[in-house]
């Protein structure tokens, strides 16, 4: 005779259904909006006055080919590409090195750095100094600057995650390497950073999410309209098509494409990473 499984108790049963409910509730806030947006970007301009939930009489594909062809998308997602890569890329280059010097190597001047780094979590960005700085050292209004400080933006919590990453890694594996005769550069290019693949992937995601929806530094570090993101060509395009919702929206979607399509591909490492880098950190 096999074992009866035991009933479930009531206060358990309500819980659940208490914690479904809450996330459907969740999903639903966050959704919402989202299918709001996708369903009248595939409107009229009349039908999309009313912002409404009903489905279009007609589905205006087209609205994506106006946005595309007058709206400077594609210049506009190039410079996106370009952006984001290069801050994703640095940020993880500069604050897995300088996690894994803070990590390894404790003291009083590893210890203050590590502390003057925490400082930037509650600091706020200040944009007449980066302004000012960026003109004196002559990259003003060039990507080269714009990428700078949004990888400066960046280092404080990057790094504190992977600090908290690397000292979960045992100290044997560096002496085993140096005792093989690896340097400090090759045993943390061919030993260490390819353990760091789960934290490296939650701060790609991070990264480029951050550097593909910014705004700010955009609008104010690069005065040239034509360098601009593709989430900038929202703000130009509805000040041109204030009043056709439709195409904002249309616009709106393909911004938001790029960072839906890396999130959903890679989100089950954002919550790994972040939960492996801050049990030691």
């Amino acid at each position: 005779m096999t074992p009866r499984s035991p009933r479930r108790r009531p206060g358990r049963i309500l819980a659940q259904a208490a914690t479904y409910t809450v996330a459907a509730l969740v999903a639903l806030v966050f959704l919402a909006p989202l299918y709001l947006v996708v369903l009248t970007s595939l409107k009229s301009g009349t039908e999309a006055q009313t912002m409404s939930f009903a489905l279009p009489r007609s589905w205006q594909i087209d609205n994506y080919l106006t946005v595309i062809e007058t709206g400077d998308a594609l210049q506009a997602l190039i410079n996106s590409v370009l952006i984001s890569g290069a801050v994703t890329l640095g940020t993880i280059l500069v604050c897995s090195l300088a996690a894994f010097v803070i990590a390894r190597r404790p003291g009083r001047i590893t210890g203050g750095v590590y502390s003057y780094l925490l400082t930037g979590l509650i600091a706020p960005f200040a944009f007449i100094p980066a302004i000012r700085l960026l003109q004196e050292i002559g990259l003003g209004g060039s990507y080269t600057g714009l990428i700078l400080t949004d990888i400066a933006v960046q280092i404080p919590f990057i790094t504190l995650i992977y600090v908290g990453f690397i000292r979960q890694l045992p100290r044997e594996i560096d002496e085993a390497a140096l005792l093989d005769g690896a340097g400090s550069l090759r045993l943390f290019f061919t030993i260490i950073f390819p353990l760091l693949r789960p934290v490296s992937s939650t701060a790609l995601i991070l990264v480029f999410t951050y550097a593909w929806n910014e705004f700010q530094n955009v609008l104010f570090l690069i005065p040239d309209a034509d360098r601009w993101t593709l989430p900038m060509t929202v703000f130009t395009f509805q000040t041109t098509h204030s009043f056709d919702y439709s195409l904002v929206c249309a616009d709106l979607v393909l911004t938001m494409l790029p960072v839906v399509a890396v999130y959903l591909a890679a989100q089950k490492y954002i919550v790994s990473g972040m939960v492996a880098g801050a049990v030691k950190a």
